[in-house]
């Protein structure tokens, strides 16, 4: 035990000695012109280095992860129509945290750049493996017939899919836009129909609450991503110029009826 210890201590000061004469053990070089502590960091984010790719958590989950200006990422799950921008937290121990726009964990990657997948069925989180690049992201331009199917489509959805009646339309000058704006819009349109099957979904009286508050959901371009309601109709604004970026999650959705249905229940409740 005597030996054991002493072996500990003789081996504890040859580290310390080492990192005295070596003081490129004890932190990175710093190249000219940049702090140590900079230095530090940057050798930190080369650790938890987030990859780009194709991914795979299993049979069910697997999803594509694209960069995205502004230092965020794109992530899309295989077989949906949405994407979600994530953006990026540090973490504790070196780690990095990328969460939905409604503030939730999506996915978290190790100090050595291990990536583990949060959903709703593994909320502890699923180890995710790189298994190659991911094809480059195609731009969506959308015709005006394209968009009054999309319209037309998404209010028979919900009235097959959900036994909920809401009829689906866009301001006249998305209509009258450009192809590009045309599928920032459908892009709004599809997330807000996923919120809205989302939020009829969370509890036993959403479908009770939601067709008695709204019939109509109507899309337009506006100076930030919001949903209100205005009259009986549930407002979806996006900003084409803004990209992805430009219209709000489908979980943002349901987040956001969630509080405007509470809303509107205390003051029915109220009159």
């Amino acid at each position: 035990m005597r030996a054991r210890v002493r072996s500990v201590v003789i081996l504890s000061a040859v580290l310390l000695a080492g990192l005295a004469a070596n003081p490129a053990w004890a932190q990175p070089d710093a190249p000219p012109g940049v702090p140590p502590s900079m230095a530090s960091r940057l050798a930190a984010d080369r650790l938890s280095a987030i990859q780009p790719g194709i991914y795979s958590s299993g049979e069910k989950d697997s999803f594509t992860l694209h960069r995205f200006p502004g230092g965020k990422y794109l992530l899309r799950f295989s077989g949906a129509s949405e994407s979600f921008v994530l953006s990026v937290e540090r973490g504790s121990l070196g780690t990095k945290l990328l969460k939905y726009d409604t503030g939730a964990m999506a996915l978290k990657v190790s100090v050595w750049g291990g990536l583990t997948l949060y959903t709703r069925d593994n909320p502890g989180g699923v180890p995710a493996t790189r298994q190659g690049d991911a094809p480059a992201l195609p731009v969506l331009a959308v015709s005006v017939p394209e968009f009054r199917a999309a319209l037309t489509d998404e209010t028979a959805h919900l009235a097959y899919a959900q036994k909920v009646n809401l009829k689906f339309a866009a301001d006249p000058s998305v209509l009258e836009s450009d192809p590009e704006t045309r599928g920032r819009a459908f892009d709004a349109l599809v997330n807000a129909a996923l919120g809205i099957e989302r939020f009829l979904a969370s509890t036993p009286t959403s479908r009770q609450i939601l067709m008695r508050r709204i019939n109509s959901v109507k899309l337009a371009a506006g100076g930030k991503p919001t949903i209100s309601i205005v009259g009986q109709t549930l407002l979806v604004s996006f900003v084409p110029g803004d990209g992805h970026e430009g219209h709000a999650s489908s979980l943002a959705i349901q987040q956001e009826l969630g509080r405007l249905m509470v809303a509107s229940a205390k003051d029915i409740a109220s009159k």
